[in-house]
């Protein structure tokens, strides 16, 4: 018997060798250790463009399932494109040009579930009458292979051409919402990574995000922390997630939930509504970082800096920062544009492009409140204020964000406890600004200017010109005045905003970038101009 033993064994070598080496490579996400968010393998360089309606009597269910294609289809290789455009929208084909992507667009988008027939094992039904059970079906796409299904749209996927078996039938299964999410939290939360929550609320967010959850099998809810039995439900999934884990998506309400998430250490990556995050984190993750021009000298002037807000949230980058960053009078007065230094993972491409496209008057900084919006105020655990600011300052050194805008609610300015922490573990940031409108100039630990700023929000140009006036009263020339001022964009804040307000200002004005604004202030206060 030793001889035939052999040989099966020999025969079975030569089969393993023969099926790795002419099996072609099935292409991996990659999520090591230390790092926030995965990449995504290198996106095909001609993809399929499809655009989802986002109204009309079928769009609820189209937009789930073509969501679900793109998560099936593109954690392999990230193939699928999709526009589902809006007023604040970009336009569906121009970020394929950005990143120097082509691409085809099939005659009728149904055509794709055909051509991806081999990669999709079957169908979930979710329930109408509970309809949380679409984010049931979103974390359990992956693992199944599955698209996610509306009761009425079963008969057509299940006849051919298709021909797609019923996986899971969710309908009939929970009587409530939170029978929904404690059925996940018991039986699949454990054995999912506890690295990202998602929040999607399934009658808005249809698609958009939800592709690049169905592919990452991630955890999705909408759990509000101030509706009973959901809040104790979500403290649970949030006391039990990793240290420096994040939370994607949005929130019920913005200030409970950043608050909530904040108090167990755990920031927000604003996202909700971001399109094809599989695609864009595929993108090269080599970093071109512009130059920092030289700054000013330091003269007797009122230093004035603008910063267009609410960055933070991928979604804003990927759509409106994109759009606003065509209008014609982009260069012609220095100002930040807020990012998220969670492009890093989520968006390298995207990061690129702005770096590659900008001006010198174009300085990218740091949303709220670094890596994710958070409340930093609000942290219990120090220890972990310390590791998601010391994550920040390797994001932000990495991505060439040198400011930090820092945000413990709308109005609330930063505890000297916390200025501390980002002073000792942010030591290349030049400057950290703050909610509470007015409040002036702090330095933390000796090493780090921390301004408040003079609007925190403002909405017009007629609001920024009164918060100038306002912070410049009383100036009497004898030594330099600063003055910040961030806008929001979705009430119509544009370049051209600030350049309006730019020329309304007389001689004893400069304006200046951010990242200048704070260097002049270090020069200023005989702080080191440049700290490494």
């Amino acid at each position: 018997m030793i001889k035939p033993i052999k040989i099966l064994r020999a025969k079975a070598i030569c089969l393993l060798l023969f099926v790795l080496f002419t099996t072609p490579s099935v292409a991996q996400i990659k999520w090591p250790a230390g790092r926030l968010l995965p990449s995504f393998p290198t996106p095909a360089p001609v993809q399929d463009l499809i655009t989802l309606r986002t109204s009309g009597r079928s769009a609820s269910a189209e937009l789930y399932l073509f969501a679900s294609l793109k998560g099936v289809v593109n954690r392999t290789t990230p193939r699928i494109f999709s526009y589902e455009g809006n007023a604040s929208g970009e336009g569906p084909t121009t970020w394929l040009e950005s990143l120097d992507l082509k691409w085809t667009e099939p005659a009728d988008k149904w055509d794709l579930i055909t051509k991806y027939r081999k990669e999709i094992s079957g169908l979930i039904v979710y329930d109408t009458a509970q309809i949380h059970t679409v984010n049931l079906a979103t974390v359990l796409a992956k693992s199944q292979g599955a698209l996610i299904v509306a009761p009425s749209l079963v008969a057509k996927l299940t006849a051919a051409p298709y021909n797609l078996p019923i996986l899971l039938d969710l309908r009939g299964k929970f009587n409530s919402k939170l029978e929904v999410y404690q059925s996940l939290y018991d039986n699949y939360w454990p054995k999912l990574d506890h690295r990202l929550l998602i929040g999607l609320n399934p009658t808005t967010h249809r698609a958009a995000l939800r592709e690049y959850a169905v592919a990452l099998g991630t955890a999705t809810v909408w759990l509000d922390p101030k509706v009973a039995g959901e809040s104790e439900l979500l403290d649970k999934f949030l006391s039990s997630m990793s240290p420096g884990a994040s939370y994607m998506g949005w929130w019920p309400e913005e200030a409970p939930g950043i608050t909530r998430a904040s108090k167990y250490g755990i920031a927000t990556i604003a996202s909700d509504w971001s399109f094809n995050l599989t695609v864009f984190s595929g993108t090269s993750r080599v970093i071109n970082i512009k130059p920092t021009p030289p700054k000013p000298p330091l003269k007797n002037k009122i230093y004035v800096a603008f910063i267009l807000s609410d960055g933070d949230n991928l979604q804003f980058v990927e759509h409106l920062m994109r759009k606003l960053w065509n209008n014609p009078d982009r260069g012609a007065v220095p100002m930040g544009w807020t990012v998220s230094p969670a492009m890093l993972d989520a968006m390298p491409g995207a990061l690129n492009y702005y770096y590659k496209t900008a001006t010198d008057n174009d300085n990218l900084i740091s949303g709220p409140s670094g890596f994710g919006y958070t409340y930093p105020n609000t942290w219990t655990d120090k220890s972990l204020l310390k590791r998601f600011v010391a994550k920040t300052e390797d994001y932000n050194k990495r991505a060439g964000l040198r400011v930090i805008t820092i945000w413990n609610t709308i109005t609330g300015g930063i505890n000297p406890n916390v200025g501390k922490i980002y002073a000792q573990q942010a030591t290349s940031t030049l400057g950290i600004t703050g909610q509470n409108t007015g409040g002036g100039i702090t330095i933390y630990n000796d090493s780090l200017p921390g301004m408040a700023l003079s609007c925190n929000y403002c909405t017009n140009e007629q609001a920024i010109k009164d918060h100038i006036a306002r912070a410049a009263a009383g100036w009497d020339k004898t030594s330099p005045r600063f003055v910040l001022i961030q806008a929001q964009p979705w009430q119509g804040v544009t370049p051209t905003s600030f350049k309006n307000v730019a020329a309304s200002l007389n001689d004893d004005y400069v304006t200046v970038r951010p990242d200048h604004f704070f260097q002049l202030i270090r020069e200023d206060r005989g702080i080191a101009v440049n700290p490494k």
